[in-house]
């Protein structure tokens, strides 16, 4: 993914607050910085969270830390039926995970 990202011509940066003339100019804020292509760069879900965009509806008793993101399969280059094996395994072994500390009888 990055290698094609990469490969892509560059292109001026839009001017949101002039696309998005009506919206709530924190939103648009918010919205540029969770659009940073750069992964180091961009805002993570917790620091969004605390974005003052949220702050009528911010509760941080009811906000659980998700993992860090796996990035395994960012710079792999692999034929195409290895990449389908390894992402078949990773998720069968995060369903595993899951399926493990899901309490029987919890969803119909």
């Amino acid at each position: 993914a990055k290698n094609y990202i990469k490969s892509l011509p560059k292109v001026q940066k839009k001017d949101f607050a002039s696309i998005l003339k009506y919206a709530n100019p924190l939103a648009v804020n918010l919205l540029e910085k969770m659009l940073v292509l750069d992964a180091e760069k961009r805002v993570t879900a917790a620091e969004a969270l605390m974005h003052p965009y949220f702050e009528p509806i911010h509760d941080p008793e009811e906000e659980i830390e998700a993992e860090k993101y796996d990035d395994t399969f960012d710079n792999m280059d692999l034929p195409l039926d290895e990449w389908k094996r390894e992402f078949n395994f990773v998720m069968f072994s995060k369903i595993t995970r899951l399926k493990g500390h899901l309490e029987i009888g919890m969803f119909p």
